[in-house]
């Protein structure tokens, strides 16, 4: 027995092709949204790239113009040679220079820029500190004092640059 259609109720659409046109069109967005987004990150990430190297190549040139200025000693001072300055005697130097109610807590020489000494220092009040800063302008080996920022309220916490000279 075969069966017959049923003319008398409208025929129904069938739902399988529709479906299947909406999934292409969605995967054809989204292909199309995806090759967008892919080329415009390569062309961001080739600007990047080449800010990169533009940057890297400025670093590079300030290191090697950083190398040649540290290589050259500072103007006048030439080439400190342990050998006739032991850190034993600068310190002593330094020692000899400190008032009673200052305290030296750093001590950094770089024979390289000619005997550079940085102090890193605490005194107990701004009139301590005024007396370090006159003694060392006044000890014999000791030159080039410039004194670092200072809060004059309390305690003084301070750096001082000064130069070390083997001559008195």
């Amino acid at each position: 027995m075969t069966r017959q259609p049923d003319f008398r109720t409208a025929p129904q659409p069938s739902r399988g092709p529709a479906w299947g046109w909406l999934s292409l069109a969605v995967g054809i967005l989204a292909l199309l949204a995806s090759a967008y987004l892919a080329a415009t990150t390569r062309v961001e990430a080739n600007a990047s790239a080449r800010h990169l190297a533009e940057v890297a190549g400025e670093v590079k040139a300030l290191a090697a113009r950083e190398a040649a200025v540290s290589a050259r000693p500072a103007a006048g001072a030439e080439r400190l040679r342990a050998a006739d300055a032991p850190p034993a005697r600068i310190v002593a130097d330094v020692a000899a220079a400190l008032p009673p109610d200052v305290r030296l807590e750093r001590l950094a020489i770089d024979y390289e820029r000619g005997g550079r000494l940085e102090l890193g220092v605490v005194a107990r009040s701004a009139s301590a500190w005024d007396r370090l800063l006159e003694r060392l302008e006044r000890a014999p080996r000791i030159r080039e004092v410039e004194p670092g920022p200072e809060a004059r309220e309390g305690e003084v916490r301070s750096a001082v640059r000064a130069r070390w000279s083997a001559a008195p």
